[in-house]
C-alpha cells in the first residue's frame, strides 16, 4: 500500500529525548545529535506506538498528525511540515551520490 492511501490520525507526543551523535563522528562533524520523540495513538480502540528523529525538542503531551496505514496501523509517520520540506533535499543528495 502506497503512502498516499495511508490515512490521517492523531497521536500525542510521550517524550523526548536528546541523544548526542555516536562516538565514531568526529567532532568536526555535522551531525551534532538529535531528538528521539516517542508518540501514541489508538486506532480501532487498540493503541500503538512509534518515533522518529528531529531537529528540534517538542513538548511532552502535545497533539500531532500522523498517517498509518489501515491495514496495517503499526506502520505510522508523522505530519511535520517543518521538517518534511528536507526530506526532497536529501533525496536529491541520495540520487546524485549514487551516481557517483
Amino acid at each position: 500500500m502506497a503512502y498516499e492511501d495511508w490515512v490521517v490520525g492523531t497521536a500525542t507526543i510521550n517524550g523526548c529525548d536528546w541523544e548526542p551523535p555516536p562516538p565514531s563522528l568526529t567532532p568536526s562533524s555535522l551531525f551534532v545529535g538529535h531528538f528521539t520523540v516517542v508518540f501514541s495513538y489508538v486506532v480501532d480502540g487498540k493503541q500503538y506506538s512509534g518515533k522518529f528523529c528531529s531537529a528540534y525538542e517538542w513538548e511532552k503531551e502535545k497533539e500531532i498528525q500522523i498517517l498509518y496505514n489501515p491495514q496495517d496501523p503499526v506502520e505510522s509517520g508523522v505530519c511535520d511540515e517543518d521538517e518534511s520540506k528536507i526530506i526532497p533535499a536529501l533525496e536529491c543528495v541520495l540520487v546524485l551520490l549514487d551516481g557517483l
